[in-house]
């Protein structure tokens, strides 16, 4: 599961087959400009959006724009840990209740001042189910939002969640501005009116399927970006996209397929940079359905999957072999990586090993073998490559996997329909560096149902009541114990069966640098982060 179009939700990749597109020789740091600035920028991404309000178009690459003109109260780190943004500072009064201050000073690019009821407006316009915001579920444990002073919001919640805050830094928390939303809610975002928001940039072009143009606010409160003009273009087709910038046309790109980033790399002019995506990709194995039910044929299962095999021929090396459900990355804020590597190292590995595998199959209700299907979307290399790998090594054993390549739609609505799934294959990346985030989705209870995520049907009350205490808590040490003891128990039990942990990764200049790039580079103002001259 990833993003729409790149959706941040559910993964389905979208690699165009279009025509080559034409790219205007627009891109390219230009020279004459004063030490460390740049004139102009252009930036390609494998889509835009079709309108420019993020509620009603979720995308990474919706992401990629907007976080230059749209800020949250919170911000995302270059660790993944949550900043002060447009709130310089916020307070937990109870398990319920948060109080934030906000930052003194801050305009929209109109010039006009952000208000606690600008923040007010845009929390509650997500939960108005009128305005049909795809990001409404951030926001489900809200009570109420209210402005209760000059400078000053408080949230109320109807529960203890201790992944509120994520939103707030999320895209889901970007600040609107309320007269302008409201005079315009026919309109807002489309290229007759363009978001007036509080961060580095501002709008001032939009041709949807040609380019947005955005401009340095002068007026921002942060730190100044070195590039006073970003064209961004959309080039479906990573071909022509490699071929733009080594040409020159564009000067850096997201989203590099890390399956084809041997490709990019080879570029003279250019610099690939990649980081941990948090992503994972898994197996599911309906423990409803047999002969998935046996803890042997699920162990015979992961013994079968050459996870470091897989990082080298697929992922070219940028990733690791998934150990648990969990990146180490995932746990920022909660549990030290040293100390969750650690962790990790106590649970059962099942590393690739067939007579194990052989092992385990005949202890189990099937010892002479049984046939299975698996759909992978046929747009996804890093699924239908471990698909077949694992399909290879099941035959050797006496198992045959059937692996159907389907259009990504069939292979959603066959997972979310949630009947006789026996084994599925699934790819989610976060929305926040948080935990109890895949703990949740893929082996709560509560998610075993149509449309959940929970698609080995797997159940354990042990596992929910940790899964709950994480949710719940605030306190770091009783959320990262209790996510143990989920991930110890689901690990033994084989609940799923992951594969790999990929890289994200994106092509820049040689002339130039991004040196914040991380995960959630759709979620933060990536053009002041750390890029500039090389």
């Amino acid at each position: 599961m990833e993003r729409r179009k790149g959706t941040r939700r559910i993964l389905v990749p979208l690699i165009a087959s279009l025509a080559l597109v034409a790219v205007a020789c627009e891109g390219g740091a230009e020279e004459g400009a004063p030490s460390g600035e740049i004139d102009e920028v252009t930036w390609a991404l494998p889509d835009i959006p079709d309108v420019l309000l993020v509620p009603h178009d979720w995308t990474t690459y919706q992401g990629a724009v907007m976080s230059l003109v749209e800020e949250g109260m919170l911000a995302f780190g270059d660790d993944l840990q949550l900043i002060p943004a447009l709130a310089e500072s916020w307070e937990q009064v109870d398990d319920t209740t948060y109080v934030f201050t906000l930052r003194e000073g801050v305009t929209f690019h109109d010039g006009s001042p952000l208000t606690p009821e600008d923040v007010v407006y845009s929390i509650t316009w997500h939960l108005d189910p009128d305005n049909a915001s795809q990001l409404a579920a951030f926001f489900r444990s809200v009570e109420a939002v209210e402005a209760t002073g000059e400078r000053e919001v408080t949230v109320r919640l109807k529960n203890p969640d201790a992944q509120f805050l994520y939103s707030l830094a999320h895209m889901a928390g970007f600040v609107m501005k309320k007269d302008q939303l409201e005079a315009n809610p026919e309109t807002f975002g489309t290229p007759d009116v363009l978001p007036l928001g509080t961060g580095p940039y501002r709008l001032v072009e939009f041709v949807p399927d040609e380019r947005i143009v955005l401009e340095r606010y002068d007026g921002y409160w942060g730190d100044q970006g070195p590039v006073r003009r970003i064209v961004i273009r959309p080039i479906p087709d990573q071909q022509t996209r490699l071929l733009a910038l080594q040409n020159g046309d564009i000067d850096g790109t997201f989203d590099v397929p890390v399956s084809e980033v041997d490709q990019w790399e080879r570029l003279e002019n250019a610099r690939v940079v990649t980081a941990p995506s948090l992503g994972v990709y898994l197996f599911t194995l309906d423990q409803e359905t047999p002969p998935f039910d046996d803890i042997h044929v699920r162990r015979a299962i992961a013994y079968s999957v050459d996870r470091e095999g897989l990082v080298q021929a697929v992922l070219k090396g940028k990733g690791e072999a998934a150990v648990a459900i969990n990146p180490p990355g995932m746990w920022a804020g909660v549990l030290p990586e040293d100390e969750v590597r650690a962790f990790y190292d106590t649970l059962p590995s099942y590393s690739f090993d067939l007579e194990k595998a052989r092992q385990e199959l005949a202890q189990s209700s099937v010892p002479g073998g049984f046939e299975a299907t698996v759909n992978v979307p046929n747009t996804d290399p890093l699924m239908i490559n471990a698909a077949l790998n694992l399909s290879e090594n099941l035959k050797q054993i006496g198992v045959t996997l059937d692996v159907r390549q389907v259009d990504p739609g069939e292979w959603l609505d066959v997972y979310f329909a949630h009947e006789d799934l026996g084994i599925q294959m699934m790819a989610y990346f976060p929305d926040f560096a948080d935990p109890v985030n895949y703990p949740y989705l893929f082996l709560y209870s509560g998610n075993a149902v149509r449309d959940g995520l929970n698609g080995s049907n797997y159940r354990n009350p042990e596992v929910d009541a940790a899964i709950e205490t994480a949710l719940r808590s605030s306190d770091p040490a009783e959320r990262a114990a209790a996510l143990q003891e989920a991930i110890r128990i689901a690990q033994e039990e084989v609940a799923v069966v992951p594969i790999y942990w990929p890289d994200s990764a994106m092509a820049i200049s040689a002339d130039l640098r991004l040196d914040g790039y991380n995960a959630f580079w759709y979620n933060i103002p990536w053009a002041i982060r750390g890029f500039g001259p090389a």
